[in-house]
């Protein structure tokens, strides 16, 4: 198990895939790389985790796309110079998130 202080001072992102295009998911990709900047940059974070996530959307991307879009994300946040941590993908975690007091401590976006 990791020490509590390893995991202060991240950005959790929790990244659902639907369904789309190839040139759409590249679009997706860099728009939230840009939104995981401009967030970190307001918190002052240069350490993001990515947690592969489904949810009870209508369309899901197959395992395989979602897992290239995962990468994707992952290879743009690197390039712009954040520690990025990927969590293994089709793996169920127990998460326990405590995140109190700052207003940006917890917020949700959907990016299309």
């Amino acid at each position: 198990m990791r020490s509590q202080s390893l995991w202060a001072s991240r950005c959790w992102c929790s990244q659902a895939s639907r369904r789309a295009t190839s040139r759409k998911k590249v679009d997706i990709v860099d728009k939230a790389a840009i939104e995981l900047q401009r967030i970190a940059s307001q918190l002052g974070i240069s350490s993001i985790v990515l947690n592969p996530f489904a949810h009870l959307f209508g369309e899901l991307a197959s395992p395989s796309e979602a897992v290239k879009m995962l990468d994707m994300l992952y290879t743009k946040l690197a390039d712009r110079n954040f520690n990025v941590y990927k969590l293994a993908f089709g793996r169920f975690y127990e998460i326990e998130l405590k995140a109190k007091g700052h207003k940006l401590a917890r917020i949700s976006r959907t990016i299309n």
